[in-house]
Parts: structure tokens; sequence; C-alpha cells
């Protein structure tokens, strides 16, 4: 008896038809999944060189999300410096700079002492204006990174601030008494020092610095009181600080308190063979000892003098170069002058060059003298 089903005693198996349809399946899978993947693996090495064109600018500005005591506490190689660095090796291994305190560069590469300059695909980055690193993304993505627009925004910045007493009130008069000194990185390795004076108003303000925490530092030379902070100068923005005096020494006369030194009527004159000499005498008007620490003088001509006396006493002499109309000229000694007493002073030497030069006649000639306590005084030697 025939079977029901005639196919039972077939045997199973693919056609050629299937088979190759089968392949043709599962390389179309394939070629979808390493597609896939290589994807994933391009996107990987975009993230990467992203992630190290990050760490590389930080590594030059800084990083501005870490703070300390209230200040912005990481500033990188070009708070250390002063300067951008010149290649990404300075990063790395100091170029010879006191100030270095790196490496700036850690972490993930550590494992390769090259590796911070190649990006995922192994390629070596372009780093230019020492604040830009560029990568050619494998030939297909290029990417870019800097650490600010411009290199001034990193290495010049203007730092303003007031200085007052512990009152609240402006120096006045007593400005030219009140040196402002800021120290920063010079970018050279080396630490150096700005100094300016303030404005009646206290006002003071310095340009060209680089950012970081620069220590800002008052000296009131007639009390010797003095006023330190920190000024936090950030990229572009700079920084704007306050320093108070402690002490009200400006209270009442916006200047020096009640110690004023006056001019004595009638007494200047010129002396020397040929007239270039200045003298004249001074008193303290007021109801307290004033102690005189340095003085400049302003006049027309175009001159500059070698000395300074103090009752014929030498105060101040500088030949090489001379001191010149305007110049703040330090005392060797302070020099106290007590309520009612009266002193003669004398300028001498008065040449047309700071160095080598002529002697020259300032007979008429209109002065205005400016003490260290902040007195000015102005007076015309006409014969």
């Amino acid at each position: 008896m025939q079977p029901l089903n005639s196919r039972c005693g077939r045997e199973w198996g693919f056609t050629l038809i299937e088979i190759l349809m089968s392949i043709v399946i599962i390389g179309i899978l394939a070629t979808v999944a390493m597609r896939s993947l290589e994807g994933s693996v391009e996107r990987s090495r975009i993230q990467q060189t992203q992630n190290e064109l990050d760490q590389l600018v930080t590594a030059i500005a800084g990083n501005p999300d870490l703070f300390a005591n209230g200040l912005r506490s990481d500033f990188g190689y070009v708070g250390d410096i002063g300067a951008v660095p010149s290649s990404l090796d300075d990063l790395v291994t100091n170029p010879g700079l006191g100030t270095w305190n790196g490496p700036y560069v850690t972490g993930q590469f550590a494992q390769d002492a090259q590796g911070f300059k190649k990006d995922a695909w192994g390629n070596i980055y372009s780093f230019a204006t020492g604040i830009t690193i560029a990568s050619t993304g494998g030939g297909a993505t290029p990417m870019t990174k800097s650490a600010a627009s411009v290199a001034a925004d990193l290495t010049s910045n203007t730092v303003t601030g007031t200085v007052t007493d512990a009152a609240g009130n402006p120096p006045g008069d007593s400005a030219i008494a009140i040196s402002i000194t800021i120290t920063y990185p010079d970018g050279a390795g080396s630490i150096t020092t700005s100094t300016v004076s303030p404005g009646s108003g206290g006002l003071f303000s310095f340009t060209g610095i680089p950012i970081g925490n620069q220590q800002v530092l008052a000296v009131y030379r007639a009390t010797d009181d003095t006023a330190a902070a920190f000024a936090s100068v950030l990229p572009k923005d700079g920084a704007t600080i306050s320093l108070r005096l402690p002490g009200a020494p400006f209270a009442g006369t916006g200047g020096g308190g009640s110690a004023v030194i006056e001019y004595v009527a009638g007494s200047a004159a010129t002396t020397g063979a040929n007239n270039d000499n200045i003298e004249f005498a001074i008193t303290n008007s007021g109801s307290a000892s004033v102690t005189i620490t340095s003085l400049s003088a302003v006049y027309a001509p175009i001159a500059y003098f070698r000395r300074i006396k103090w009752d014929n006493a030498a105060v101040f002499e500088e030949s090489n170069p001379r001191a010149g109309s305007g110049d703040i000229c330090p005392f060797t000694n302070g020099r106290t002058l007590a309520p009612g007493e009266t002193i003669v002073i004398q300028i001498e030497g008065f040449e047309d060059a700071p160095t080598g030069g002529d002697e020259i006649d300032i007979s008429s000639t209109e002065f205005t003298i400016t003490f260290s306590d902040g007195s000015v005084i102005s007076f015309n030697n006409s014969p």
C-alpha cells in the first residue's frame, strides 16, 4: 500500500538558490554591522579628540570653574608665566622659565610621553599663536579649539581700583604720597612690578597685566600705612579692586591730615654763576609735625637737575640720568618739619639734557612743588 504522503520518503535540504540568498543576506547584514561599527569608532575618536582639545586649552589658560577663598585658583601656563606657550611641549617640559609650575597636561597622557600632541587618529595637532590647537579629524572632520579670542586677552589686561582711608575718604592732594604696586609674572620666567600713583579721587589703573591672582599693594609714604589685596585678573575682563588704608589720614582735609606745608612768600631765588640753581623756603603751618620723604617739581623749560638739599644737606642726588620735570625724587632719609618750623630747599644743577649737556638759566620759571604728604606749593623765581 502506498504511503498517504508520497514525500515522506524524500530527504530534506536547501536548494542552491536558498543558499545563495542566505549568503547575500548575511553579507548585507555584515556590511551594515561594519558600517555601524566604523561610525561608532569615528564618533568615539571625535569625542576623544574634543576632550583632549579641552584639556590642552585648560592647560594653557586654566580651569575657570576652580575656586579657592573666593577667587579663581587655576590660570594654567599663562597664569604662572605671564605669556602664552611657544609650543605644546612647553606644557609638559619646562622651557627654562623660573616661574614654570607644570606639567600642565596630566592624566590619560601620562602613559604616552608624546600622546598629548596627537589626536585620536594619531595625527600631530597644529598649534598657532600660542592659543589655538587644531586637529584634521582624520581628514574628514577638522576640529579647532582656542584658549581665547586673541593672545592679548590672556596676557594684557587692565586692573583698575580705588584707594581710600578707613573712613572712605579719597587721598585728595595726598595722592602723590601714595604708591600703588602690582606684582605679576613678566612672561620671561621672572616676577616684575609696576607702580603708579592714584588720582586725587583715589582711582588708579594698570595695563598689560596677565591673567592670574596678582598682588596689589598701596603704601602711604607719609605714615607708612599699607593696604594689600589680590586682583583676580580674568581673560579680557581684567579686574577691579578696592584698597583701604588703616586709620583716617585723609579725613577733614582730603589729604594728609592737619600738617600743611606752605611757601614762604618772596623766598624763591636763583643761585649759581649761571643761574642754574633754585632755592626757596617752606614752613609748616599745621598743628602737627610732618615727615617728607620725596618731592616732585614741575616746571616749563626742558631742564634736568642733579640734586635736592634740605637746609643745605643733600637728600637726593642723581646724575645719570638727572631728574626732570614731574619726576618723583625720593629722599635718602625722611625729613621732619615741626609745626611753625621754616627751612630752605635748594634744587641744584639744572642742565639741558638728562646726561651730559650744558648748564641752563632757570630765572623767571614757574615752579609747582608737590611733597610726599600731599602739600602743593607754587612760585615764580623772577629776579
